[in-house]
């Protein structure tokens, strides 16, 4: 059934019951706990791209080592590569081992400031990322990775708790989405192995889902300047993380429309100062993005495309679990398993359109949908924008379900949208304890059958 939802003008109520907030506070427990597991049992650097990630990290706390290159590379660079000769690094990725042991360092991994010419992140950006490292200069380097790691840990429960916010915002009263969504969450495993290693993909997320946790908040309850400013600095401080959230731009764009046909009448001026924001956006915005639109539109329209199913399966599975550089697999069982159940929630989907269609399309209920279309454009944005991208170039580099976890609070709350459809009312609570064991039992599964013996089992 659906959830009864509120109006723009209802608020969600203040006082939630105790039992909901000390199960809240036990999951937020449970992330600390279980990213620090992750964090721990996952040996150095063996997920994607964080050496190259840590090396932006650690070179930010100096303007001389943020310019740094092979050419000129700081002292530490033959420190971070003799750790990555120490945990066998070469040994879990693709790339060929070098001739010599004393080789350069972007033998072993891509520098991103001579990859990119500066135009991937920014210092400030990456200074956030690597704040720990502020507290312990002058530390062993894999000492400073471990904080690295506690930090983006750290990360995870904001963006448990902003994932709790947003779903409560919407649906104040659904204990089972307010509660199943952090859950979802929490219990992914390669959502927790990647929040427990170093990647600016990390406080991408948690700057995507604070932004759209406004943008949802605005919507329900109306938006005041402090919370237009909120979205807007939310937006682009993502932009300038990581561009996995320039799809931003779509939800932004949804919103406006919502405004633009409500107050139709004062369609001028709404156009004109719409015009202003694009235009103070574009100055704001990232050079890289200027970039990749210009490479976008001229593929599109004079390239070739490309398709390869390999790209949303990749993307699907690794969503889920393939922990490592992307190369530790479960066995197949498990990712059909995992696809025939999401497939369960747009079944639910359909059940809701043809039960609840007069609830989902009436007037008091239009600021819950908008809410969700918003999240909805944010969710089909994101992952669009990855496919797309492959279509348009062949590449095969963003097939990874990483690239989205900056929407994974809007793909949980459709995910139990859908399934709540199955369970009536009364059986909200069991069904919501079922999930809960199932989510732990496939966690430990990923965790102790896949994790640990690809690691630690090695002849």
């Amino acid at each position: 059934m659906m959830p009864q939802p509120t109006t723009a003008s209802q608020k969600a109520p203040q006082n939630q019951p105790c039992s909901q907030r000390t199960i809240l506070y036990l999951i937020l427990a449970l992330a600390l706990v279980r990213g620090v597991i992750y964090a721990s049992l996952v040996p150095p650097w063996q997920a994607p791209d964080e050496p190259a990630h840590f090396e932006r990290a650690r070179a930010a706390l100096s303007a001389e080592d943020w310019a740094g290159t092979s050419e000129n590379q700081p002292a530490w660079y033959d420190e971070l590569r003799d750790e990555l000769i120490r945990f066998d690094f070469l040994d879990y990725t693709l790339k060929a081992t070098p001739a010599t042991a004393d080789a350069p360092l972007n033998s072993y991994i891509d520098l991103y400031q001579e990859v990119y010419g500066g135009l991937y992140g920014s210092r400030l950006t990456y200074a956030a990322l690597g704040w720990p490292l502020f507290l312990t200069p002058g530390q062993p380097v894999i000492l400073q990775l471990y904080l690295l790691r506690l930090g983006t840990v750290l990360m995870n429960l904001v963006i448990i708790f902003l994932a709790y916010l947003t779903t409560r915002t919407i649906f104040p009263n659904n204990q089972f989405l307010d509660l199943g969504v952090p859950l979802l969450i929490l219990f992914n495993p390669q959502h927790t192995h990647i929040l427990s290693t170093v990647n600016n993909g990390n406080l991408t997320e948690l700057l995507v889902m604070g932004t759209l946790y406004f943008m949802v908040k605005g919507i329900m309850r109306g938006f005041s300047g402090v919370t237009i400013l909120l979205i807007a600095a939310g937006t682009l401080a993502a932009m300038w993380t990581k561009a996995t959230s320039y799809f931003l731009i779509v939800p932004l764009a949804g919103i406006g429309l919502f405004y633009l046909w409500g107050f139709r009448r004062y369609w001028p001026y709404l156009l004109l100062g719409c015009g202003a924001i694009v235009g103070v956006g574009y100055f704001f915005a990232p050079a890289r993005l200027s970039l990749l639109a210009g490479e976008a539109w001229g593929r599109l329209w004079g390239g070739t495309l490309y398709w390869d199913p390999f790209v949303p399966e990749r993307i699907f599975n690794s969503f889920w679990a393939m922990p490592g550089w992307a190369i530790v697999r479960l066995a197949p069982f498990w990712y059909q398993l995992l696809l025939v159940v999401s497939c369960l929630s747009g079944v639910g989907w359909v059940i809701l359109f043809f039960k609840r269609a007069e609830v989902l399309f009436s007037e008091k209920y239009r600021s819950q949908r908008q809410a969700l279309l918003v999240l909805g454009l944010a969710g089909l944005a994101a992952i669009g924008t990855q496919i797309g991208w492959h279509i348009l170039t062949g590449t095969l580099a963003y097939s990874q379900g990483r690239t989205i976890y900056p929407v994974i609070g809007p793909i949980a709350i459709f995910l139990l949208l859908g399934w709540q459809q199955f369970f009536p009312n009364s059986w909200q609570k069991p069904a919501l304890s079922a999930l809960t064991v199932i989510l732990v039992l496939f966690d430990s599964l990923v965790l102790f059958v896949y994790i640990i013996p690809f690691f630690y089992a090695r002849a």
